[in-house]
């Protein structure tokens, strides 16, 4: 059959590239034809514009090109590692910069498919409501593993229009309980939930398409918060790691509020391909990113997911692997460190295997029953 998906395809995220890498290669894997539909607004190519690209007040603006002056031959390269990823990685259809674009395109595929990821997320600046398929009359819509965000209930003023468009989905699964329970208050059952579409591929699988030889030659701990790449709480345990195991620590994402932390290293020229790279050969994860702890666990890395159990998406999943063990929401620090380098992933991943099974089944059913 002729796919469709819509994803956060676009976004230079490198969870949302690499979900939307694996849905498209399992889809395809199944005997199915598969294009992203290039759905590229303002609002997220401004997001993720080129760095130094002009996009604050003219003060702010200064004061940002002074900051981040140091690194701009690295924030160049990461920014066309992104692009390169999209153009090289992806089947995509010509771009579309809105809803009404997509509309006049006149395309012309057997189902579509919403997911992954939080596109149903109303809150993010580059929600577009294209990702509920409106667009689509008469063809099949379904929906894989699709997420709300950390808290679903935050759609509340949106209740209506998200029912309307839901109405018409012939399958629909969701990524965790949260969105879950928010959709079935909506919609008919069933809903399923299955695994985020990086999970449908195994470590092994991953391994065959990137290089994994060491980009970093040494020892380190990886710290990744997505969004502005920093945040206070997680840079304060940090230290203390680095205190405790003397080990340097690494992260592909600058903000200048780490000036402070002067023994954290930037490795910033990294796309998703260098992303698994550098996570996979960390000695510890420390992260307060759902893909993160997703990827650490997939290819079984010691990690620690900083209030992993007031995120909904995490703890989910978490809950689902048996490893709620590697949230960190207190501060006994040490202990967590002693007991993660003898961390035991053997029940999560034949959890991992037998609902990867699940959610194949999920998906080939819904593509072409």
């Amino acid at each position: 059959m002729k796919t469709a998906t819509i994803t956060f395809h676009a976004a230079h995220n490198y969870g949302s590239m690499l979900q939307a890498y694996a849905l498209q290669h399992i889809i395809r894997e199944l005997g199915h034809e598969n294009r992203i539909i290039n759905l590229r607004t303002d609002r997220q190519k401004r997001l993720y514009s080129r760095p130094f690209a002009p996009k604050r007040t003219f003060l702010r603006q200064v004061l940002h090109n002074v900051l981040y002056a140091p690194f701009k031959p690295d924030l160049d390269r990461k920014y066309e590692l992104f692009e390169r990823f999209l153009s090289d990685e992806l089947s995509l259809t010509e771009e579309s910069s809105s809803l009404s674009a997509i509309e006049g395109a006149n395309l012309d595929f057997d189902c579509y498919i919403a997911g992954g990821d939080q596109i149903w997320n109303t809150a993010p600046i580059d929600f577009d409501w294209s990702y509920y398929l409106p667009f689509v009359e008469t063809r099949k819509k379904i929906s894989y593993a699709v997420s709300m965000g950390p808290d679903a209930k935050r759609q509340v003023s949106q209740y209506d229009r998200i029912k309307s468009y839901l109405s018409s989905f012939s399958d629909i699964s969701v990524r965790e309980t949260g969105t879950k329970s928010l959709v079935e208050q909506l919609v008919p059952g069933p809903i399923y939930t299955t695994l985020d579409p990086v999970l449908l591929l195994s470590k092994n699988g991953w391994l065959k398409y990137f290089d994994s030889r060491p980009l970093i030659k040494q020892e380190y701990i990886l710290v990744y918060v997505p969004g502005a790449g920093y945040k206070k709480r997680v840079f304060d345990i940090a230290k203390e790691l680095h205190i405790k195991t003397g080990l340097p620590i690494y992260t592909t994402l600058y903000a200048p509020q780490m000036l402070k932390y002067p023994y954290v290293k930037k490795y910033l020229a990294a796309g998703p391909w260098e992303f698994l790279n550098i996570l996979i050969n960390a000695k510890l994860v420390l992260c307060g990113s759902f893909h993160a702890v997703v990827f650490s666990a997939l290819f079984e890395k010691p990690f620690l997911a900083v209030d992993g159990d007031k995120d909904n998406r995490m703890r989910t999943f978490l809950e689902n692997m048996g490893l709620m063990d590697h949230v960190i929401s207190g501060d006994n620090i040490a202990a967590k460190v002693e007991n993660l380098y003898c961390c035991d992933f053997s029940a999560a991943s034949r959890f991992l295997e037998r609902e990867r099974k699940a959610s194949l089944a999920f998906l080939k059913h819904a593509i072409e029953k």
